[in-house]
């Protein structure tokens, strides 16, 4: 898959993300507060995780979309088990085929594709973070990761 063609179906998904009126799928909560609009056919899966909260996307004939979201340390502070990393931009240069990074909303996006076809997306809030990843073998499978991905945001307070 060229580079070029990734490039493509970033800027759509950007621009699909950005653009009021763009109809929502199906609004999830997530734990931390968090909420994300999934694809048609997808369902959360709660996992139990030992310092950190995990689950994962799940849809027949489609990529499973695994997350982990953890407590969002700013940098030079002590870091604890269960504590938020950036998994995109920590996936090893010799294993990657690209990484991307992007400010949406104001919130930094980092998006690796690795050599075993494993995508990883990762972003934080002020308190929390969350790392996405999934096995995505084709350029649908890729839209369907990023599409979900970046709607992730913090519930509205009420």
């Amino acid at each position: 898959m060229s580079l070029k063609y990734v490039s493509r179906i970033l800027a759509v998904i950007c621009l699909l993300t950005c653009c009021e009126g763009t109809a929502a799928a199906a609004e999830t909560a997530l734990p931390n507060g968090l909420v994300i609009d999934l694809l048609p056919g997808y369902a959360q899966q709660k996992l139990q995780g030992i310092d950190s909260v995990v689950g994962k996307f799940v849809k027949k004939d489609g990529p499973e979309i695994s997350y982990e979201i953890g407590g969002y340390i700013p940098p030079g502070q002590p870091r604890f088990g269960g504590s938020y990393t950036d998994y995109a931009k920590n996936m090893p240069a010799d294993g990657r085929l690209w990484l991307k990074e992007l400010t949406v909303g104001g919130r930094q996006i980092s998006v690796a594709y690795g050599k075993d076809q494993r995508i990883v997306v990762s972003t934080h809030f002020e308190k929390v973070g969350i790392n996405f990843s999934a096995t995505a073998k084709t350029p649908e499978e890729i839209a369907d990761v990023l599409l979900m991905t970046m709607t992730i945001a913090e519930q509205a307070k009420k």
